[in-house]
């Protein structure tokens, strides 16, 4: 902690110390903000590091606890337009250190994904997509492979082999294991390290049996991650079907080698927490990273990119999205560097919320998303703060 003197002049001289050690110079902007007992001082920079690109909104499959069953907004898909633009204003970001293809639709449903994932990669930055599996096939993973893509994250789990059924697709699982067989292989023809695979398993009471499989599949199919994550129930049916409020600890799946040509690494499942705790940090606002849904529309994170419904701990909200601006009228930089953006940032990271699923008093706050502290949108029962719900 440091003393600062106001002089005369009204201005507030720093040490030289500080101002090296946090590389200030003269015309940093900063935002100042007013507290009960003093100030906090933030600095606007272009630091952003990670951005996650919603190609599509679309689908090729409707599995059951997707929130695409809940919706009632009307999906659709990046232009390539609004794509270049965002790649762009992209490049003035000097920190920026990876593109994640994502978000609440199937990006290989995008017909120009590929081109998309190529320009990506002119920024100098990894790329991630994740996705269903079912149209990698081999032409698509080779134009990736072209493209650059470094890592692939597939999900797997008994909702997505009920929505192979529900879409007739009686060879579902079989041609999704086919194609990260034959990305990897097409790879290896290559010469090429990357992309790495990693799978998505959707963690309830009806998955749990097939967990244990899951690491032996991942060392079957060369991957070198499992993320595993509760669900976001977004009915009162799939809120019964809830793991993360058991009193038994989840068992932890084992470890698993990955060969390659010459090399070996030790392949991991990245388990989710399974109990509402003091500790509580947004992965989003510490990586520092960004959401552009498919409209072009900027949010902090994955759960306010959209409006819909979900259930915590039997208690049904309603999330209503949380955009700070669109990049088509107003450029990325300027609204990371905004002032309710960078409070909000502020105030996640030291987060400044309660704690409505520890609180006994019925309130209509946390239905709407808010709080008795007068945060709106409130982060108060966030499961993505948690680590109970997690994302690539």
């Amino acid at each position: 902690m440091r003393r600062l003197k106001i002089e005369a002049d009204g201005t507030v001289r720093l040490p030289e110390e500080l101002l090296h050690r946090h590389r200030l110079s003269a015309g940093q902007e900063v935002l100042a903000e007013s507290h009960e007992d003093g100030w906090t001082f933030h600095l606007v920079r272009p630091d952003l590091r990670k951005v996650y690109v919603e190609a599509t909104a679309l689908c090729n499959l409707s599995c059951a606890i997707c929130i695409r069953q809940v919706w009632r907004e009307r999906p659709g898909s990046m232009g390539w337009d609004l794509f270049e633009e965002l790649i762009r204003q992209l490049r003035a970001f000097p920190e920026l250190r990876r593109l994640i293809f994502g978000g609440f639709g199937e990006p290989l449903v995008h017909p120009r994904i590929v081109d998309m994932v190529a320009l990506a990669r002119t920024l100098g930055v990894g790329t991630t997509l994740t996705t269903n599996g079912l149209l990698l096939d081999r032409a698509m993973a080779g134009g990736l492979l072209e493209a650059g893509l470094d890592t692939v994250v597939v999900s797997l789990d008994p909702a997505h082999l009920q929505a192979y059924r529900q879409a007739d697709l009686t060879d579902g699982l079989d041609r999704v294991l086919d194609n990260i067989r034959g990305l990897r292989a097409l790879a290896q023809e290559r010469g090429r390290l990357v992309p790495r695979i990693g799978l998505e398993f959707v963690l309830t009471r009806d998955s749990l049996p097939d967990m244990p499989e899951v690491p032996r599949l991942a060392q079957a199919l060369g991957a070198s991650f499992v993320l595993i994550t509760h669900l976001l129930p977004h009915t009162a049916d799939q809120a019964r079907a809830i793991l993360y409020d058991r009193e038994e600890p989840l068992p932890s799946p084992p470890g698993w080698p990955v060969r390659g040509a010459d090399w070996l690494i030790w392949g991991l499942a990245r388990m989710p927490r399974s109990r509402w705790g003091a500790w509580r940090r947004c992965r989003f606002v510490e990586e520092r990273a960004v959401a552009i849904r498919w409209d072009g529309g900027v949010s902090p994170c994955y759960a306010l990119m959209h409006s819909y419904p979900y259930y915590i701990y039997g208690r049904r909200k309603e999330v209503t999205a949380y955009i700070l601006g669109f990049i088509q009228e107003r450029p990325l930089a300027e609204i990371w560097g905004s002032e309710e953006y960078v409070r909000f940032r502020a105030k996640v990271r030291a987060f400044r919320f309660p704690s409505c699923v520890d609180c006994g008093m019925a309130c209509d706050y946390a239905a709407r998303n808010e709080d008795c502290w007068g945060n709106t949108p409130s982060c108060a029962d966030c499961l993505w703060a948690q680590d109970i719900v997690r994302c690539p």
